[in-house]
């Protein structure tokens, strides 16, 4: 039997236009009516002009599907905030901060379709969608922590990173869901007063923590009592 690599070249093309056919239409119907409401032929295969048959071979269930709009989401978001969070000579702890937060409203406006999915299935029942997007936190806020503990290398202050990330991801992801309750007329000038006053929230979260590890027990932990990591 031929391999997947050796089909042709135009019944590959095709399979990736089915699935990204697919995954267009996904992403519209879950972030509308979410996972337990979206109908799979009704809202996701007539739409999207793709047969049962084709949607097997691409997908095992709808649920399959939703995770591979949030994992494409959650890899496009990490790669970017990467880039955003890049210490560089000449920037600063507030121009890396006012990057982060100007990527969270970019991708939330650019992608708000994926991220009224993510926002929405954190409520939701399904096991391996539940586990996903903790897993994704989980990472989220590792990789916080580890951009803030490069960011804060040359500060001689004690700091818990492991609360500043916390607080960052809170801030982060309540910020995107209000912005995205706003209409479209409201949106620019929400967006420059509100990275304007996380950044300034920010900044002083950081004097903060290392004030209150200069006075408390190092050992009192986290934000949500997970275990602190100084620098």
């Amino acid at each position: 039997m031929a391999s997947q690599r050796s089909k042709p070249l135009p019944q590959r093309e095709n399979a990736r236009a089915t699935r990204q056919r697919l995954l267009c239409a996904g992403r519209t119907a879950f972030s509308r009516n979410g996972l337990r409401g979206t109908n799979l032929r009704s809202d996701i295969l007539d739409p999207a002009g793709v047969s049962v048959g084709s949607f097997y071979h691409q997908f095992c269930d709808k649920t399959d599907l939703l995770l591979a709009i949030l994992e494409d989401y959650s890899e496009l978001f990490r790669e970017r905030e990467m880039q955003a969070l890049t210490p560089s000579p000449g920037r600063g702890l507030l121009d890396i901060a006012s990057a982060a937060y100007d990527l969270i409203f970019e991708v939330a406006e650019e992608h708000e379709e994926a991220t009224r999915i993510e926002l929405r299935e954190r409520g939701g029942s399904d096991p391996r969608v539940v586990t996903f997007l903790k897993e994704n936190r989980r990472r989220w806020l590792d990789s916080l922590e580890a951009s803030y503990l490069r960011l804060l290398e040359a500060d001689s202050r004690p700091i818990d990173v492991g609360a500043l990330a916390e607080l960052v991801f809170f801030l982060s992801d309540s910020a995107r869901a209000a912005y995205l309750e706003l209409g479209p007329a409201q949106r620019p000038a929400a967006r420059a007063r509100l990275k304007k006053n996380l950044v300034l929230f920010t900044l002083g979260g950081i004097a903060a923590l290392a004030g209150a590890l200069d006075e408390q027990p190092a050992s009192e932990g986290g934000l949500v009592g997970a275990p602190s990591r100084q620098r």
